[in-house]
């Protein structure tokens, strides 16, 4: 069972990369550029681990597919000129990245997921900030697939210990958040 709704988690949020990708495209949203490279160096670097230190498992395709989406939707945001980038995102970055090292440095599984959950949310802050201020511009179906995703990940999760709920949790949280940041009326609001 935990295959099938791991494939399922995959492809909710492997459609959800690509829906954004292609709302991208479409100019409907504009992608902070070092988010996206930020999740997915980060994304990257969990699936790497986790792949070395327990073998592949089907829990992991939501990973896997983020890591690509992440990858993708940076790149074609930047070549494509379709981007938000403020110079207060590399602060962020910078900080995400360096928790990114503490999750890399340290063996404590608290420690990582803690960590891990702390980068992630250090390097959602300009989607965030961007949402907040003009809900239009990050206004895509794909953060709810995130939360669908996000929500059969907490179903692969129950029986497990709680450490294994964290970071799916979290994720929930921030993909739901994104959805109603971005479902709300109201004009854009000066940096």
């Amino acid at each position: 069972m935990e295959k099938i709704i791991g494939v399922l988690a995959g492809m909710a949020i492997g459609s959800a990369q690509v829906i954004y990708l292609v709302n991208g495209l479409q100019k409907k949203v504009t992608p902070s550029v070092l988010s996206w490279f930020g999740w997915a160096f980060l994304m990257g670097t969990s699936l790497v681990s986790q792949v070395i230190a327990k073998g592949w498992q089907w829990s992991m395709t939501g990973i896997l597919c983020s890591t690509a989406g992440c990858i993708a939707i940076a790149a074609v945001a930047f070549f494509s000129g379709n981007y938000s980038f403020k110079r207060r995102d590399w602060w962020f970055l910078l900080a995400g990245l360096g928790c990114v090292g503490v999750y890399l440095g340290s063996a404590n599984p608290w420690v990582t997921t803690i960590f891990a959950i702390v980068a992630d949310a250090l390097l959602g802050i300009p989607t965030i900030v961007k949402a907040y201020r003009d809900p239009a511009s990050e206004r895509s179906a794909a953060w709810v697939l995130g939360t669908v995703s996000s929500t059969l990940a907490l179903v692969i999760c129950v029986g497990h210990d709680v450490i294994y709920v964290l970071f799916p949790a979290y994720l929930w949280v921030f993909n739901a958040g994104m959805v109603g940041l971005t479902r709300r009326r109201g004009r854009s609001r000066p940096d």
